[in-house]
């Protein structure tokens, strides 16, 4: 034994004899495990869950429901919580959506003006146009906050909305040479992306030379030179993915999302607003990502705390169920199919929480603090990435056994005028 290891003991002993011998404090109870059956109606929330929910709202400036996509039940929940939250005392609540500002603003005045019908329309000449706002579910979600002037896109334009975003464009031009370019670009786009060619799409092969292009077409035009930059900076967005640059594609992504979302936040006039996010559950817990970032949801927090308030933070992840993806073939650009992701009961698995504890059906709130005081180090490592992310970054997990897929409006029938 070495001097130092005994002088170390040595001391070690004389610091345990020499303290006073006194009672060992008391542990505080570990939270109790909890599935509380959580209703979704069309006035809010219901059940000793929807209860829970709501007593979380009263000092939330933001509330950020991240989703595994492809579902009728995140914004159904959303919205849910939209009413909820609208009925707290407090600034006027806006609404986050996963598409492209200019995009966004252009659906918002469809809303507006021709309500669903006037967006199934869209989604009917170009189903590819948009990704999220083209199922019913969500733009439900989204109608009344259209309405009202206060819904904002924060993604960067995606990878079919260029000819939404061209017509925009050949609106604001009488020259007929530069109207037809861009028509002859629509055709194309349309035409690839009806067949699932994405690599193929215009914000993917367009080079510097084209938006050159564009940039001088318009130029005195700021209003249409807004709409080339939000395209240029969505293909340089695309071609880190390309490129198979990830980490940067992902990094690049979630700078935009807090640029884009910041200047309309501190746009608004008096108080700051409160805001309801509906994004993709990586995008909205608090952390580094399974994508090895930081993103928006990690600014939500301390910029609540700014204004002595809060993030709430629910991550909707089903267990089993439908879900609707983009899979595009002679049959329609997206199909329903059976749910195969075993996040959510790995997750539970983790905690000790058998999936039969689950209602068979309806959804289920789980508070994921209960969760955490349960985790051991090898429940973590042995959780998938996603799993993890959701129990240390969300306050609560929104699951059911009985998922219902999206309903896109390409499997919408528009009802008859009455």
């Amino acid at each position: 034994m070495t001097m130092q290891k005994t002088l170390g003991i040595i001391f070690g002993l004389a610091i345990g004899f020499a303290q006073p011998a006194i009672a060992s404090p008391e542990l505080p109870s570990q939270r109790p495990e909890e599935i509380l059956p959580l209703e979704v109606t069309a006035d809010g929330l219901a059940g000793v869950g929807g209860e829970r929910l709501r007593a979380e709202l009263g000092d939330a400036q933001f509330v950020a429901v991240g989703e595994d996509h492809g579902f009728a039940g995140s914004p159904m929940l959303a919205a849910a919580l939209g009413k909820e939250l609208e009925r707290v005392k407090g600034p006027p609540v806006y609404h986050v959506v996963e598409v492209g500002p200019l995009s966004t603003q252009h659906i918002s005045h469809i809303l507006r003006k021709e309500g669903l019908a006037g967006l199934d329309r869209i989604v009917d000449e170009q189903p590819s146009v948009l990704p999220f706002l083209a199922n019913l579910d969500d733009a439900t979600l989204a109608l009344p906050f259209a309405k009202s002037g206060r819904l904002w896109g924060i993604d960067q334009e995606f990878i079919g909305s260029a000819p939404l975003l061209f017509s925009l464009l050949m609106a604001r031009t009488r020259d007929p040479e530069v109207r037809r370019k861009l028509a002859d670009w629509s055709v194309s786009d349309r035409i690839a992306l009806s067949k699932g060619k994405f690599d193929e799409a215009w914000v993917i092969t367009a080079d510097q030379s084209r938006f050159d292009g564009l940039r001088v077409d318009f130029s005195g035009d700021k209003v249409g030179l807004r709409l080339i930059d939000a395209l240029f900076e969505s293909a340089r967005i695309y071609k880190y993915n390309s490129a198979e640059r990830y980490f940067e594609n992902n990094q690049e992504r979630a700078r935009l999302f807090a640029s884009y979302f910041l200047a309309q936040y501190r746009a608004v006039k008096g108080p700051p607003p409160r805001v309801l996010f509906k994004m993709g559950a990586y995008h909205l817990g608090r952390g580094v990502t399974p994508t090895s970032i930081f993103d928006i949801g990690s600014i939500l927090p301390g910029l609540a705390a700014a204004q002595s308030r809060r993030s709430l933070h629910i991550a909707f992840i089903p267990l089993s169920g439908k879900v609707r993806s983009i899979t595009p073939t002679a049959q329609g650009f997206t199909r329903v199919s059976k749910y195969e992701d075993d996040t959510a009961a790995k997750l539970l698995a983790g905690a000790g929480i058998a999936i039969e504890a689950v209602p068979a059906q309806g959804l289920a709130l789980i508070p994921l603090e209960a969760v955490r005081q349960r985790m051991t180090g090898k429940v973590r490592r042995d959780w998938p990435e996603l799993a993890r992310f959701v129990a240390l970054g969300y306050d609560y997990l929104v699951t059911t056994r009985d998922a219902v897929a999206a309903t896109n409006f390409e499997a919408w029938t528009t009802p008859a005028p009455k």
